[in-house]
């Protein structure tokens, strides 16, 4: 008998060791990030360690419109309560679209598939805020900074 509760208790404690956080979901806006100049982000953290999500944008510059996608894992190798590093990694998949001017030109359309490196700071309690420095790789590499600001539910 006594066997069983030492199993029990060690499941138990396995169990409670990496819960997911009680804000576990995150909705969000991203400026200069993952998604371009501004975007719209959610993510879920199962676990402290893991968060899945995804950034989307759409906006016109100069004439062109861009919408952009962009899904990525996270990790949190330091976690302290609400505040934690991490590392994020994803594709981003951004298509632009110039509409032609005038009649004889059917405008152009490209689709970019790229990938983003992106590794920071994040509180995440009640508010989610987020900082980071990230490289994306499409055509170049490009260095970038981003701010996220949102809430956790």
């Amino acid at each position: 008998m006594s066997r069983v509760f030492l199993a029990l208790a060690a499941l138990a404690t396995a169990a409670s060791a990496d819960p997911a956080p009680r804000e576990a979901h995150a909705i969000y806006v991203d400026l200069l990030g993952r998604a371009g100049l501004w975007g719209l982000g959610y993510d879920y953290q199962p676990r402290r360690w893991l968060a899945i999500g995804a950034a989307a944008s759409y906006y016109a510059l100069d004439g062109d419109r861009f919408s952009t996608i962009a899904p990525y894992a996270a990790l949190y190798p330091i976690a302290r309560g609400a505040h934690a590093a991490f590392v994020q990694l994803g594709p981003s998949l951004t298509r632009r679209t110039a509409p032609s001017p005038v009649p004889e030109w059917d405008g152009m359309s490209t689709t970019r598939l790229g990938a983003e490196l992106c590794a920071g700071y994040e509180y995440r309690r009640g508010l989610l805020f987020r900082v980071y420095a990230m490289a994306s790789q499409g055509d170049h590499l490009v260095p970038w900074l981003g701010v996220s600001l949102g809430w956790t539910l």
